[in-house]
């Protein structure tokens, strides 16, 4: 499927059961009803089911209406998509009650240093559930 976008589309956006690939992204500039013009991004992009694995983007991609081959590196793509889902999984917030999380938290962040490495970490763990659940 094609689709048009105003921000450069991330590769592969990873949604409740679901996810979109995206690909052959090539950056555009549209004109406008009053003649300015502006950078977009067209694209094409699949939709695959259920857990993501090579064949099932291979699958996809060779479905496709436009019958295309595999237009990508698939092992770039399944780290992108290992990064996004070992942040949720490997955190160690998936598994603790709230009160274990102020222990947690009231232990081992004592300085600005610890508080700047559990901010990072905490930051990348929420941007990979929004990422996941397609908000962002």
């Amino acid at each position: 499927m094609k689709a048009t976008a105003n921000e450069e589309p991330e590769r592969l956006v990873l949604g409740p059961g679901k996810a979109q690939y995206n690909y052959n992204i090539k950056q555009v500039t549209v004109e406008e009803s009053d003649g300015s013009t502006r950078t977009a991004y067209e694209y094409d992009y699949e939709e695959i089911v259920g857990k993501i694995t090579k064949a099932k983007i291979i699958k996809a991609l060779e479905d496709s209406k436009l019958g295309l081959s595999v237009p990508c590196d698939l092992e770039e793509l399944e780290t992108d998509y290992n990064a996004a889902t070992s942040a949720i999984e490997n955190s160690y917030l998936a598994n603790i009650t709230y009160s274990q999380l102020d222990t947690f938290i009231e232990d081992n962040v004592t300085n600005m240093a610890s508080a700047k490495q559990y901010l990072k970490k905490l930051s990348k763990v929420v941007l990979a559930l929004l990422k996941y659940q397609n908000v962002i």
